[in-house]
């Protein structure tokens, strides 16, 4: 009787649910491992803490690539947005900190708006644009700086210091970076539910038939586009609190660790699928990864191919399951 009301329940999952779960199961003993070689120091409290706090950046990258990813399209310039954030942010700061947090804004948009366009009405790849989109970004910010990074403005003027404290402050136990992340959670949670959020996951699903049905596709994706930089805006501003200066060349990594996480999370490449916690748990289960390879002395040499594997592995379960 216990079996068939579990198998009953388990018939009534949705993909993403299943997805979520089986996730969450390879989150805990991720934990559970890391706990065991590390004598329990890994579940302590202000260990929790400190990993939240050193991947809120990239919890918030992994946001607006699963928006991307959830159209069936990818994006590899949210890595130099985030430069160009942390550039353009200490470049102005003798403007003040607000208008220089605004001009970023506008530049991180204009760089959504630039791959909605190309990808949208001149319908060229979603991965050669915005590869070239990232090239171009990152060379831009290198031309700003001379290549080097900057720790005042154009005009000497030192970074706002409620800036530099910013990642360091905390409400009770939650930071203000994870405070970060919870807001951008809560946003995309309400848009989820709306028109919108429907709108995007049957673009990406079936573009055709969305198209048919009366959706503007093109509307869907240049906001979603749009969304995506103006998240990693917010991550290149977490992101000169953290390190406390502008460098042209940061964020290089954010972008293939932040598809790691959507797809590990259970988000298929071909869109249409995936949820925000599902991003979460893969974000935290790199995390984990990364700590436990660390607690075992793996070299940094042969991590990032670990961590490549596992991404083959993800999508092979995922592609399987949705066939």
């Amino acid at each position: 009787m216990h079996t068939k009301n579990l198998s009953s329940w388990s018939a009534r999952l949705t993909g993403d649910q299943r997805s979520t779960l089986r996730t969450s199961g390879i989150l805990v003993i991720l934990v559970i491992l890391a706990s065991l070689i590390s004598k329990g120091t890994f579940i302590q409290s202000q260990n929790i803490i400190n990993i939240l706090n050193q991947n809120a950046i990239l919890m918030l990258v992994a946001f607006g690539q699963f928006l991307i990813i959830a159209l069936g399209g990818i994006d590899l310039s949210v890595g130099a947005v985030m430069a160009l954030t942390s550039v353009l942010v200490v470049y102005f700061q003798h403007l003040g900190m607000w208008a220089s947090f605004g001009i970023a804004l506008l530049a991180g948009a204009l760089v959504g708006l630039v791959n909605a366009y190309l990808v949208v009405y001149r319908r060229l790849p979603a991965f050669i644009v915005t590869l070239a989109t990232m090239e171009i970004v990152y060379s831009a910010s290198k031309m700003v700086t001379g290549g080097a990074a900057i720790y005042v403005s154009s005009q000497n003027a030192q970074i706002d210091e409620r800036l530099l404290l910013f990642f360091k402050q905390s409400v009770g136990p939650v930071s203000y970076p994870v405070l970060c992340c919870i807001i951008v959670i809560a946003i995309l949670s309400v848009f989820f539910r709306t028109r919108w959020g429907y709108t995007l996951f049957a673009t990406g699903g079936n573009e055709r038939a969305a198209r048919i049905s009366g959706i503007s596709t093109a509307r869907v994706k240049i906001c979603a586009h749009i969304m995506t930089s103006v998240i990693c805006v917010i991550g290149g501003i977490l992101l000169v609190s953290r390190i406390g200066m502008g460098d042209p060349t940061t964020g290089s990594t954010q972008q293939l660790d932040s598809i790691a996480a959507v797809t590990i999370g259970g988000a298929s490449m071909s869109g249409g699928t995936g949820t925000l916690a599902g991003t979460v748990i893969g974000v935290l289960i790199l995390s984990v990864l990364t700590n436990i390879m660390s607690l075992l002395h793996i070299p940094t040499t042969i991590q990032p191919a670990i961590k490549g594997i596992i991404i083959l592995i993800a999508v092979y379960f995922n592609t399987r399951e949705k066939k």
